[in-house]
């Protein structure tokens, strides 16, 4: 066969501005839109250009984490302790101890919370599993001399800092702390033998948990390049994603309860450092709120914006606090507490008064610390707020930059201020500190698996707070028995039937904190 039979045998394609026909053997092929083609290399060199920078990003972190790690964050082991700066002096119970050469079993970081200040309700709340006689008697080889213990103090200083709200005098006797206790060691004992694994580490995600994590995960770095293109959708999917990711991980990664590797429980909050930086949090949240849950001028989460909000009596009233209660108020507060509060301007006023919220001291950071510090704060102004402008026409530059941040602060608002903050809940208090973890929190949803995975199991919250280093996966296991042990010791156990009741007993108490004091 010739050319020119293949030439006369051969369709000539017919075009036009809006579609490509293909004629052959008197069959028409239906028309594709000439413009799909750009539209699908356009979304593929996006999707790859945000997948190469996320793992550039990633491996950086990681590398900067490994090689400056000690330096960037000042949880140095003793190997990295060098200078006298760098001395860990703790007070625990009224005595002071030198914590320089002690290679902390949980690591680093954890022990490193407790440089300069009073760790003793630290130290009781994460040592369930070793026997006391044990604990002191390694505790007792790191005592000062008497002599050198008159001459220090805390961070803070001062009969405020000084002074402890609780009465430890009796806590290697007290029922209520013995009966918690063996609750936990024999519900973890008989699921360590099960799964052939240590005590500490049956306490940490499962593997079904870490299913649930890198799930959520999956899921949120997966609609990254439709919210990077710009799909309406996404601007409400991304953010509760990635609600979603953070509730379920960095929360328990930064008490500890993610992993028995304390590295991996270090490194992994750096993955989404979107609820705030890691070191922030462990001074604001670890350090200040759980060892001192609603003890005004102990607690940072009373003070967060007290020109806006009063939700304690030690806030001092305002007028701008008579109208806290009106839905329009406390939804615009809401959706700014985290974006623009907790991440800018709390960090902000922390990083440059060493002191968060007036409550938490800070230890002065090195230079490349507080340089990294001031970077990854640049960062997360830049993911958050700046890249649609570059992207994005204005106004939906606008949206872009502003809904999403304002959905994932709504979620995280609406998750933590109902367990704390009621009538009930909000000005209770006791003398004995684990009773205190538990009158001033409140449960909701037990048994609701949308509470529980909406919250990150934060919905079991007086269990979180009196067994923090436990991954929130075990906590249902163990409701019934700390209400068990709240009704034997008459400890008021609060629990509320879901988020709908929780939210109308939170907002009662804002009204009431509206109104001028008498």
């Amino acid at each position: 066969m010739d050319s020119s039979n293949i030439s006369s045998s051969s369709s000539s394609p017919v075009c036009n501005d809006d579609e490509v026909v293909q004629v052959q053997n008197n069959n028409v092929i239906m028309p594709w839109p000439s413009n799909d083609f750009s539209s699908f290399r356009a979304f593929d060199s996006n999707t790859c250009l945000l997948c190469t920078g996320m793992a550039a990003a990633l491996y950086t972190m990681f590398w900067l984490i490994r090689r400056y790690g000690p330096v960037l964050t000042k949880a140095k082991s003793p190997a990295h302790r060098k200078n006298e700066s760098d001395r860990l002096i703790t007070r625990i119970h009224d005595k002071w101890y030198d914590l320089s050469g002690f290679e902390h079993p949980g690591g680093p970081v954890a022990l490193g919370l407790a440089k300069g200040r009073d760790a003793t309700a630290l130290l009781e709340s994460h040592h369930f599993f070793i026997h006391r006689k044990k604990l002191l008697r390694i505790l007792a080889k790191y005592e000062v001399s008497p002599d050198e213990a008159t001459t220090l103090s805390t961070l803070l200083g001062g009969k405020r800092n000084d002074d402890s709200p609780y009465d430890w005098s009796d806590i290697e006797t007290d029922g209520f702390a013995s009966d918690l206790r063996e609750l936990v060691v024999d519900h973890f004992e008989s699921l360590a033998k099960d799964r052939g694994i240590g005590i500490v580490e049956a306490t940490k995600a499962t593997p079904k948990r870490w299913f649930v994590v890198c799930s959520f995960l999956g899921l949120f770095f997966a609609s990254l390049p439709l919210f990077v293109q710009g799909r309406w959708a996404f601007i409400v999917v991304t953010p509760i994603l990635a609600w979603l990711s953070i509730t379920n991980y960095w929360h328990d990664s930064l008490h500890f309860a993610l992993s028995s590797n304390w590295r991996i429980n270090a490194t992994l909050p750096y993955l989404l450092p979107l609820l705030s930086s890691p070191w922030m949090w462990y001074h604001h949240h670890n350090i200040g709120h759980h060892a001192y849950t609603n003890i005004a001028h102990r607690d940072p989460d009373l003070a967060h914006a007290p020109q806006l909000m009063r939700e304690h009596e030690s806030i001092k009233w305002r007028p701008s606090h008579l109208n806290q209660a009106r839905f329009s108020n406390a939804l615009f507060i809401w959706s700014i507490a985290h974006g623009i509060g907790l991440n800018l301007l709390n960090d902000v006023r922390a990083t440059v008064k060493l002191s968060y919220n007036n409550v938490v001291s800070l230890e002065k950071p090195s230079m490349l610390g507080l340089a990294a510090h001031i970077g990854g704060r640049f960062i997360y102004v830049y993911v958050a707020f700046l890249w649609p402008f570059m992207v994005f026409p204005l106004f939906k530059a606008m949206i872009w930059a502003t809904i999403p941040n304002a959905i994932f602060s709504l979620c995280f608002m609406v998750n933590t201020q109902i367990n704390h903050l009621n009538d009930i809940c909000g000005h209770a208090s006791d003398t004995n500190f684990f009773k205190h973890q538990a009158i001033t929190a409140q449960n909701f949803g037990n048994g609701n698996l949308f509470c529980y995975y909406f919250s990150g199991g934060l919905n079991y919250q007086i269990e979180h707070h009196l067994f923090p280093t436990i991954n929130h996966c075990h906590l249902p296991a163990l409701s019934a028995g700390v209400k068990r042990i709240c009704k034997k010791h008459g400890v008021a156990y609060n629990h509320v039937s879901g988020y709908g009741e929780a939210i109308s007993e939170h907002f009662a108490h804002t009204a009431s904190m509206a109104t001028k004091p008498h």
